[in-house]
């Protein structure tokens, strides 16, 4: 097997510096009517806007987006907790839950070894296009 980087080899197309990169301009202009960060304290405050989301599990999955851009802005691990997710008060505590669980089931989110959920980043274009599409 010849591992020489050959110019005109067609497998080249394939290499990335950071294939797991998020298209940060889509993400913004997704949340941009949505949220905004304090500065000073880092953390999320959901405009009215928020509420057009129609879905429960469209704003579980729009909160995971902003915890995604919070952080690539920051440079702070993604994912949030159940928890965490009912302290923004943006949505009643079952409400949450339950769309957690609906969407964990259907391995549209994932979660890890802390209890954190995100959004893998291999569906952050699905999202992003169906949730712009008023979801």
């Amino acid at each position: 097997m010849n591992n020489q980087q050959d110019p005109n080899d067609p497998l080249q197309e394939l290499l990335a510096d950071d294939a797991q990169s998020v298209d940060r301009n889509r993400l913004a202009a997704f949340l941009k009517p949505y949220v905004r960060f304090d500065k000073a304290t880092k953390e999320p405050h959901f405009l009215a806007d928020f509420t057009t989301i129609i879905s429960n599990e469209a704003k579980v999955e729009a909160v995971l987006l902003t915890s995604k851009a919070r952080a690539l802005l920051f440079d702070e691990p993604e994912g949030l907790t159940p928890i965490e997710i009912i302290k923004l008060d943006i949505m009643p505590e079952g409400s949450v839950k339950s769309s957690l669980k609906k969407l964990s089931d259907g391995r549209k989110i994932k979660k890890d070894a802390a209890g954190r959920y995100s959004i893998p980043n291999y569906r952050i274009g699905e999202v992003l296009d169906r949730l712009g599409k008023g979801a």
